[in-house]
């Protein structure tokens, strides 16, 4: 790929994200942790509280102008009485060429006991705000670059919108398997950067289920889990296998499936917790087209999670110096 098409390409991805940004939200790899960010039912679920951070860094070896996407979640149960909530904050940042995205949002959920599980209701209401950096346009070629001035369709500075977004969803979750659905963009806002250019965001709906199944060995358990979303346009799932050992090393192997059936990319999993601290690396490669000019994506994730439990009885027990 010679240097014109490669900014040819990623000018007019940008713009294109002018008109409609991403047909889908970030299809993390790591899609497990950072449930969060797909539904607010999952806020609470772990029952303590529980800080997250992941950096995507997607199609490598196309140039500095590939996504970097960053995401930071933290989230954490409350008991009101006897009724049972989770509360939850998620910060998303983007930036793909000349397009950047950004939210912030806060959660809200309610949690009722059923059978030998829990159904979580959420609610997420938080701003979106996007931005296209016209002033940095450039083609290294002057005759591209001349009719990419004289585009009055194309903006030639900063601009930017924000606007309300609102998302919600159910969880449902026990001791050994769990199933959520969600949607995100309920209002499907529309972002007016200027006069001649807008940025539609789709609604989105997403489902995701995992099993936990103990093996013989009782310190080995296999976590098979899907996720897939959807515009009602375009389909993109994820399934996963992973094996744990003793609640402490994970890793796995895991396939996205487009529309029709294919397969798209094909993603291995590593990871580590030790006394509430997590760390997980996936790695994707692509089998599509995709495959000529990238190398894959890289994803790390870090998280820590704080029991909330405060003992019960004999709060303030010491020893008399009597007996000492």
């Amino acid at each position: 790929m010679d240097r014109k098409r490669f900014w040819l390409i990623i000018v007019t991805g940008s713009l294109c994200a002018v008109r409609a940004w991403a047909q889908s939200d970030a299809q993390f790899n790591q899609y497990f942790t950072a449930m969060g960010y797909y539904n607010p039912a999952y806020a609470g679920k772990t029952g303590e509280l529980n800080v997250s951070a992941l950096y995507n860094m997607q199609w490598l070896g196309m140039g500095g102008n590939t996504p970097k996407t960053m995401l930071v979640a933290a989230d954490m149960p409350w008991k009101y009485g006897k009724s049972l909530h989770g509360l939850g904050v998620v910060v998303y940042n983007e930036t793909l060429g000349l397009d950047k995205n950004m939210y912030t949002s806060a959660q809200y959920a309610f949690k009722k006991k059923i059978g030998k599980g829990t159904l979580s209701i959420g609610l997420q209401a938080g701003l979106l705000s996007a931005a296209f950096d016209g002033a940095s346009i450039y083609i290294p070629d002057s005759e591209d670059h001349e009719s990419a001035d004289s585009d009055e369709a194309m903006p030639t500075a900063q601009v930017d919108a924000m606007g309300l977004d609102l998302a919600a969803g159910l969880f449902y979750y026990t001791n050994k398997y769990y199933v959520g659905v969600g949607s995100t963009h309920l209002l499907e806002p529309k972002l007016d950067l200027d006069e001649n250019t807008e940025r539609i965001i789709p609604r989105m709906y997403n489902l995701t289920a995992g099993y936990n199944i103990q093996m013989n060995n009782p310190l080995l358990e296999l976590q098979p889990s899907v996720f897939a979303q959807t515009n009602l346009q375009m389909v993109s799932a994820d399934v996963t296998l992973r094996g744990v050992y003793n609640n402490m090393y994970n890793g796995g192997l895991g396939g996205r499936i487009s529309d029709g059936g294919k397969m798209t990319a094909a993603i291995v999993y590593f990871g580590m917790t030790i006394k509430g601290f997590r760390i997980g690396y996936a790695y994707e490669f692509p089998t599509s087209a995709l495959i000529r000019a990238s190398a894959g994506s890289h994803e790390l994730t870090a998280s820590y999670r704080l029991k909330l439990d405060k003992p019960k009885g004999n709060r303030n027990r010491h020893k008399s110096v009597r007996i000492l």
